[in-house]
């Protein structure tokens, strides 16, 4: 019999699957809370609490996979403070400009940093709730064009791509270099041999605002570098880029992630055409509609529509809405699973 972790890697690597895999980002919602008498306040300094949620999302609505997050710990080692107690977390004030002389960090503190001491601890404990048998997912980071924006506030790194370039770039290097360097001592840390994929968020690369040109100069050799690292601790790797990524999805492949996770603005039937078979196709379920405010059945609809365009592995197309319904969780999981539809080697 195949086990869940068999079919997640096995989805994710393009090799032969029985049927699609239903996986989540960010999976934490109020119901989750409520169920589980676990408090929102200070839970990204609780890596047992993280761990508990994740593995409830689970048990609880059926996923294939549990992930755990610690997304904002790479700025504040970089010294941002965050306010976690608001509706969306968000960086309290810009600690750089684009002018500054960026120091590298002294990265000989960053193993004894909170935040990654939580991170590490958080996928070990996970690992052990999930057993040998589940698949487990970690995202511990920004991307880096989204780390720069909130180091030096979104609108001036946008601003950047067209007025000072050079400045930017300079920034972006800075950035990845930390990250490559704080992803190798987390994996190396024991990350990597608890997780299955590891997995990055660049919302500010989106679509709707990056061409495909300015996404191949100031996204394109920075993400890379970044998958490398993963790649060469031994995980695989997702991307996800917010928005309509139409345009950029060869661009976002050419990054080097085995699966790239897309919203629901994109047509699935297009998207898996563009990708070609070079990429295992997550997403496209739409948060909001059908997932926090439509009904099951309107899930089940959206979901059909994804895995018949050829999606391998079904998810929103970003995180998950707090109000989202149990209901609704169940009834996308649901359907993955009842799906009759399996995928052959290299194909979606």
């Amino acid at each position: 019999m195949v086990t869940e972790r068999e079919r997640y890697n096995n989805a994710i690597k393009m090799e032969e699957v029985d049927r699609p895999v239903a996986t989540s980002l960010t999976l934490i919602t109020q119901e989750m809370f409520a169920d589980t008498n676990i408090t929102p306040v200070g839970l990204f300094d609780h890596p047992e609490d993280l761990a508990k949620l994740a593995k409830y999302g689970h048990d609880a609505y059926g996923f294939d996979s549990c992930e755990i997050f610690n997304i904002w710990s790479h700025v504040e080692f970089l010294g941002a403070e965050v306010e976690y107690n608001a509706e969306q977390p968000h960086i309290k004030d810009n600690i750089y400009t684009l002018t500054d002389d960026f120091v590298a960090p002294d990265m000989s503190k960053y193993m004894d940093f909170h935040k990654t001491k939580t991170s590490i601890a958080g996928v070990k404990e996970l690992r052990k709730l999930a057993g040998e048998d589940g698949a487990v997912n970690c995202i511990n980071s920004w991307g880096p064009l989204t780390c720069a924006g909130h180091l030096i506030g979104a609108e001036e790194a946008m601003m950047a791509t067209y007025m000072d370039g050079d400045a930017l770039k300079k920034l972006l290097r800075f950035i990845s270099d930390f990250n490559v360097e704080a992803y190798r001592l987390e994996l190396e840390g024991g990350q990597a041999e608890c997780l299955d994929t590891l997995s990055m968020a660049e919302p500010t690369a989106t679509g709707d605002m990056i061409a495909p040109e300015t996404f191949e100069e100031f996204v394109l050799p920075y993400v890379s570098q970044e998958q490398k690292v993963m790649h060469d601790c031994g995980v695989s790797t997702m991307l996800h880029i917010c928005g309509n990524t139409t345009a950029n999805l060869p661009l976002m492949i050419a990054c080097g992630p085995d699966a790239i996770s897309v919203e629901q603005t994109v047509d699935p039937y297009e998207i898996v055409k563009i990708a070609d078979n070079k990429v295992c196709m997550f997403g496209n379920i739409g948060p909001i509609e059908p997932l926090w405010k439509g009904t099951p059945e309107q899930v089940a609809e959206a979901v059909n529509r994804s895995i018949d365009a050829g999606f391998r592995m079904i998810a929103p197309g970003c995180s998950f809405v707090p109000m989202t319904p149990g209901a609704n969780l169940k009834a996308m999981t649901q359907t993955v699973k009842d799906s009759k539809k399996g995928f052959a080697k290299g194909k979606n």
